[in-house]
């Protein structure tokens, strides 16, 4: 499992959630992949953190729906697969290293390695 945490001196800074090259200041509301900035939509903020908060963990849709959402799925609507396409296309369309996976049936999750 990947760590979601930045170690500065020998504490953890809590205002930081990393994976990779990817690092969310949670206080500053600031996202960079690779030293490269990237601005995303207060929603996918928030579904970034979740995801940083579990990493390696398969979320289901119905998880993501109440925790970022907190609303109860609605298996009629792909509002989650619509915001996942995007913070996809946003953190791992430029680079190499693809860290949101997808796990047909099950969820998603943010992962270094394909491996669940």
């Amino acid at each position: 499992m990947a760590k979601a945490c930045c170690i500065i001196g020998r504490r953890r800074d809590p205002n930081l959630l990393i994976i990779a090259d990817l690092v969310l200041n949670v206080a500053e509301r600031r996202v960079s992949r690779a030293g490269q900035l990237i601005n995303l939509a207060p929603r996918e903020l928030a579904l970034l953190a979740y995801f940083l908060r579990h990493p390696g963990v398969i979320i289901s849709r119905q998880q993501i729906a109440e925790h970022v959402w907190d609303i109860p799925v609605d298996s009629g609507t792909n509002l989650i697969d619509v915001y996942i396409n995007s913070l996809r296309k946003k953190i791992d369309r430029d680079f190499p290293t693809k860290l949101i996976h997808t796990r047909k049936g099950i969820g998603y999750m943010l992962n270094v390695s394909q491996e669940a």
